[in-house]
């Protein structure tokens, strides 16, 4: 049986909101083709595993004593347990899902140390997992795909305020740069109003972007995946609906409504759905991804990717666990393709330089 790790919770905002997800994912891999084995990252950073990890309860009042310590070793794809000053050998590692929500999992870190240690995984890999993730940044990079953003400013300081004002126009939405799930959003209709939102979401992070509030708009979601046959698979138009102008983390997490499929004009729809596509192709982005749109008097602007999204956007694609249970076999199933190929890429190259240089080292280089 091949061994599949689901990794969650993290030192994140986002934390509970990935043992939401990972749990799901956990409870819902085929058992038949894979053995799933949990690695929980605590709120401090450290890693565990342990069969009670399957079971959602035991994390309201959870006791990580109880659990195993664990790490993975760069070169080794094996699982090993701390046990004081040594490591014990648990199990070889086959892929692992990705839902790690956040920092230190959306924006490439944990794809990162998984590549050291030759692990396939069912996210994407550095680049475009770190473009996603910074919004300032991502908005450049959009640019050149030649879609469609919201006019923006990062800022890193409460002293760029008067900055901010001589580029953008009240009412305006501030945000942390490199966060998601509608935390340390802020509205500012007033230099005081802009300068509170800029302290507040600075908090979470170096950087906050900011952007023009819309006055009428709709929010759009849409996902897409590519399965292990290479086709890629784009959801249909979703349409969360929020007790208020911004989406909050309770709307999108606790209860919120949800309009699916979306019921907005089918040219609309099927723009988004293109666009969705070609940033998933343009950024060479692997495993499922969700973007979510402004749309605005007919316009369509793409807000933000989330490359690890709250239940993996599962249920953009299906309406049952069984049909989850599926996507997940294919997700893992395309990592482990995708680790061939890049395995079977030459990283040797006999230069002779070494031959051809003396004890101290080369003279120039």
């Amino acid at each position: 049986m091949k061994n599949v790790a689901v990794i969650f919770g993290g030192k994140s905002v986002e934390h509970d909101i990935s043992i939401l997800t990972g749990v799901m994912a956990l409870n819902s891999i085929e058992k038949d083709k894979f053995n799933p084995i949990p690695i929980y990252i605590s709120k401090s950073g450290e890693w565990f595993t342990s069969k009670e990890l399957f079971d959602l309860d035991g994390y309201k009042n959870i006791k990580i004593e109880k659990l195993k310590k664990v790490c993975f070793i760069s070169g080794d794809n094996t699982l090993y347990m701390i046990k004081g000053k040594k490591l014990k050998k648990l199990e070889s590692i086959y892929s692992v899902v990705n839902c790690l929500h956040g920092e230190r999992g959306e924006d490439g870190a944990l794809s990162g140390m998984l590549k050291m240690c030759n692990i396939p995984l069912t996210s994407s890999s550095i680049l475009p997992s770190a473009i996603s993730m910074d919004k300032g940044f991502s908005a450049l990079v959009l640019s050149a795909l030649k879609v469609p953003t919201l006019k923006s400013v990062v800022v890193n300081s409460t002293e760029q305020v008067d900055s901010v004002m001589e580029k953008m126009e009240f009412p305006l939405i501030v945000k942390p740069n490199l966060l998601g799930s509608s935390i340390g959003i802020g509205k500012a209709k007033d230099k005081k109003e802009l300068t509170i939102a800029i302290e507040n979401a600075l908090k979470y992070g170096e950087k906050a972007i900011i952007q023009p509030f819309l006055q009428d708009f709709i929010e759009i979601n849409c996902a897409v995946y590519r399965d292990e046959k290479g086709e890629i698979k784009v959801s249909e138009c979703e349409r969360p609906i929020p007790r208020d102008k911004i989406l909050s983390f309770g709307d999108k997490y606790k209860d919120g409504k949800r309009e699916f499929p979306a019921n907005i004009d089918k040219k609309i729809s099927n723009k988004i759905k293109e666009i969705t596509k070609k940033v998933y192709v343009g950024l060479d982005f692997s495993g499922v991804i969700r973007i979510d749109y402004f749309v605005s008097d007919g316009k369509v602007y793409l807000n933000e990717i989330n490359s690890i999204p709250g239940s993996l956007s599962y249920y953009l694609f299906f309406d049952t666990m069984k049909g989850f249970s599926k996507m997940l076999t294919s997700l893992i199933m395309a990592s482990e393709q995708k680790f061939l190929r890049e395995q079977s890429h030459i990283t040797e190259y006999n230069s002779g330089i070494l031959s051809s240089v003396g004890s101290k080292g080369a003279k120039r280089l």
